[in-house]
């Protein structure tokens, strides 16, 4: 199972025009010593001349070897450019979704709409160490019959606590009729922004109830909606450290501000994380990670966006030794290594229906 990435790497982060610069650069100089060649100086100074010879037939190859090594690494990891700008390019999608807003609220939406966060279950916290642990757990709350928010905490040995917070998808195409705010109001309200969205106020409710301080940290999880409701509160976090941002299937280039470790997991043919109009950005701190699924990997409608299919994406990541995915991965487990078990959550969320 093939997957590929870009981004995660402090070691390549110019574009592609910029290492092309450079080896233009190299071989600009390595042609000026090969044309530079005054036979006077071969009798004025010939000792020099000869020192020039010798040194300059060692240093012609390697600047030629530069030269070729630079673009050579320009079309390898810059294949990526392919998979970056596989997307159309359409800057105004916030931009949209807050029009389309407002037009719902001139037609009676209640933008301002109460929700709540009821804890429906507390055990104990389980040991989580691998991407695909995340998808298990994020799995399971996504399988239950009323919409539920996951939090697991953990505590470290200098008296705080680390939360891992996990937020389903959309579970209902409806646009406010019901109580679920895991419907498509709130994907349209996220993705105008960080805190608009009824699903996403409710997760903050959540992690409130869940006992989260302010100088607590919180790694977020999420699937399609529940992803980009992940990273507009990583990016605007209230209460807490935002941690790291581990997201399935979800349009997160929007969203800006994310600046902990962020992890974009998505399959080249799910049309969803398209929905962000743009592509991922290549950053030290976030890695996207990309596959292209195949139908028997699920049975659901849209196969490719499915957790079922994203589970075999997370079993190649948990064993990738790319440098990219290893350096984010670290990052994120960095900061669960050493803690304690304590805690586990889950919140059934509701709000009241947008429409009158």
């Amino acid at each position: 199972m093939s997957i590929e990435s870009y981004g995660g790497n402090p070691d390549i982060v110019a574009t592609r025009e910029e290492i092309q610069r450079v080896a233009l650069e190299i071989k600009s100089c390595a042609e000026t010593l090969n044309a530079w060649n005054p036979l006077e100086s071969v009798w004025s100074d010939p000792i020099h001349q000869i020192q020039y010879r010798v040194l300059s037939a060692s240093v012609l190859p390697k600047l030629e070897r530069l030269y070729s090594h630079c673009m050579i690494a320009a079309e390898n990891y810059f294949t990526t450019e392919a998979q970056i700008h596989r997307r159309f390019e359409i800057a105004f999608i916030p931009q949209l979704a807050q029009f389309t807003t407002n037009i719902g609220a001139a037609l009676g939406w209640k933008l301002d709409s109460k929700v709540s966060a009821t804890l429906a279950l507390q055990t104990t916290s389980t040991k989580t160490d691998s991407i695909t642990q995340m998808l298990d757990r994020l799995w399971r709350l996504s399988a239950k019959d009323k919409p539920t928010i996951g939090v697991d905490l953990f505590d470290t040995q200098a008296g705080t606590k680390i939360a891992v917070v996990y937020v389903p998808g959309t579970q209902t195409f409806g646009f406010g009729e019901g109580t679920n705010p895991l419907d498509m109001a709130s994907n349209i309200q996220a993705m105008s922004g960080s805190g608009k969205a009824a699903s996403e106020k409710a997760v903050l409710l959540a992690i409130g109830q869940a006992g989260i301080n302010p100088a607590d940290e919180v790694i977020l999880v999420g699937h399609s909606q529940g992803g980009m409701v992940a990273g507009n509160i990583a990016a605007y976090p209230s209460g807490f450290i935002a941690a790291g941002l581990v997201a399935f299937g979800a349009p997160l280039a929007q969203i800006k501000n994310l600046k902990m470790p962020v992890m974009a997991i998505e399959h080249v043919n799910d049309p969803v994380p398209n929905l962000s109009g743009k592509a991922n950005p290549m950053k030290k701190n976030w890695v996207s990670v990309q596959r292209i699924s195949e139908k028997p990997e699920s049975d659901a409608l849209l196969f490719s966006h499915s957790l079922k299919s994203y589970r075999n994406t997370t079993t190649a990541i948990d064993v990738s030794s790319d440098v990219g995915i290893e350096n984010i991965r670290g990052e994120i487990f960095q900061k669960l290594r050493g803690t304690k078990p304590s805690k586990s959550f889950e919140f059934v969320i509701s709000r009241e229906a947008l429409r009158p």
